[in-house]
């Protein structure tokens, strides 16, 4: 189990969840300020160098690669924003441009990028 700690950049920690998780294959417990990667069985074993490099991807997709360092700590990652002028600024316009990003299921708490596959699974629980 490796945690990612995103204390200093809630901001991006649900985004960064569903990338990590998707490219990874792997199933995110979400906690208030971080989040931990748990292998989907025992045979599975989760690369914290994997799990490194695709943090960075994320942050080079969303044009915020300049503005956090990544601390590896064990089996921790911390998120740490770096000081920057424009910072503030680009954290604000990726949480606006992300605020109805996830479509969540109001009777389980499924939560999807899409709004179709929201509707398809929502039939499961009228079967």
């Amino acid at each position: 189990m490796i945690t990612i700690d995103c204390g200093k950049a809630l901001a991006i920690k649900d985004q960064l969840l569903v990338y990590v998780a998707d490219n990874l294959k792997v199933l995110p417990i979400l906690k208030s300020d971080k989040f931990i990667l748990t292998p989907l069985d025992d045979t599975q074993i989760i690369n914290k160098s994997d799990v490194l490099s695709i943090i960075m991807k994320f942050l080079e997709s969303v044009n915020l690669k300049n503005y956090f360092q990544i601390i590896p700590k064990g089996d921790n990652i911390i998120m740490e924003p770096l000081e920057g002028k424009d910072m503030k600024e680009n954290l604000e316009k990726f949480a606006v441009n992300n605020k109805d990003l996830f479509f969540e299921c109001t009777h389980c708490g499924f939560v999807t990028l899409y709004e179709v596959e929201l509707k398809s699974h929502k039939l499961i629980h009228y079967i």
